[in-house]
């Protein structure tokens, strides 16, 4: 019976070796990850870089057909994106920092004459301070000048080596060259579309808010088609979570101004998603709008508001990457 029991107590042993190989590539391996903690920073500017460089490669190549050289007409558009920052900032600083200080100053009036009742010194110690931490984080986008004009430079030669593209991977790839150039390809004109669709998108939206709020002598336009702008990347629920702001302050003036800006919105919408979608993204590729807000969310979670920037990019590149890899798998298997 001991015999027996010794027996079936060493069957059921295992045992595991560690080699030295195996602690060495684990060491680093946790190295490898430390490292990319720490130069995080770095890897974001090389991203946005290459977003930068998906979306304006196809505008160089359009001006090449013109015989203008690459280098000069990628410095044209990269010239010309910096000083549209800049000179729109410059333009709405003023009337954001006033316009949004005078709309929070307002704001329990506004809600008390709908009903709601704000405790005025919760709303001056929490909101009050939204005009200044605006203009320290302007402030703060103008002392990291210098990072901007790197993520500058960095895709302006992204653009540059973009057309040696296919000799170097022929380089790195092999005979795999023409699969990994047709990836980068597929991601490029997804980030690429996507971009340039939002881009105008907020702005068109933008810019009919502020003139409809305008025409409908309506305050705090400025703050406002700014929030429709901004909030016009998240489908569905964005146009209505702009619309409530400018909706309180309508009602505030009359129920008349009220329903005219409810209409507005509604107006623009249709709009929007009757004919200037179709339009300007007829050659991007759209997101389910699920997609968009779960990823929106874990970006956010995870890394911010820099996370939910770059979120979508990455959803987009994983449109590609991952049914790519999965017909690879399959056809091992």
């Amino acid at each position: 019976m001991k015999s027996m029991a010794k027996n079936i107590l060493s069957e059921g042993r295992h045992t595991v070796e560690i080699s030295h190989k195996t602690i060495v590539f684990v060491a680093l391996f946790v190295v490898f990850l430390a490292a990319l903690k720490k130069i995080d920073g770095i890897l974001v500017g090389i991203f946005v870089s290459y977003l930068i460089m998906a979306a304006v490669n196809p505008l160089v190549n359009i001006l090449e057909k013109f015989k203008i050289p690459r280098s000069i007409s990628a410095l044209i558009i990269l010239i010309g994106i910096l000083s549209a920052i800049v000179s729109a900032i410059a333009a709405l600083v003023p009337p954001i920092v006033d316009q949004t200080g005078a709309f929070l100053s307002q704001l329990p009036k506004l809600l008390g004459q709908l009903g709601v009742q704000l405790d005025q010194s919760l709303v001056s110690s929490q909101l009050g301070s939204i005009p200044q931490n605006a203009f320290k984080v302007i402030s703060g986008v103008f002392s990291n000048a210098l990072a901007v004009f790197t993520i500058l430079v960095m895709s302006y030669y992204m653009i540059l080596e973009r057309q040696h593209l296919s000799g170097r991977l022929t380089q790195w790839f092999g005979d795999n060259e023409v699969v990994v150039e047709d990836l980068l390809v597929k991601i490029e004109t997804k980030i690429g579309g996507w971009i340039r669709g939002q881009i105008v998108l907020s702005l068109i939206i933008g810019i009919a808010v502020y003139i409809g709020l305008i025409s409908l002598s309506i305050p705090y336009a400025v703050p406002l088609a700014i929030i429709a702008g901004l909030m016009e990347s998240i489908p569905n629920i964005g146009p209505t979570v702009s619309m409530v702001p400018a909706a309180v302050v309508g009602f505030t003036i009359s129920p008349l101004h009220g329903g005219a800006v409810v209409l507005l919105y509604f107006l623009i919408q249709q709009f929007e998603n009757n004919l200037i979608v179709p339009l300007v993204m007829r050659r991007a590729v759209g997101l389910n709008p699920l997609i968009v807000i779960i990823s929106l969310m874990v970006g956010l979670t995870l890394g911010g508001p820099a996370g939910a920037i770059l979120s979508i990019p990455i959803v987009l590149i994983g449109e590609v990457l991952v049914p790519y890899f999965i017909g690879r798998s399959r056809k091992m298997i």
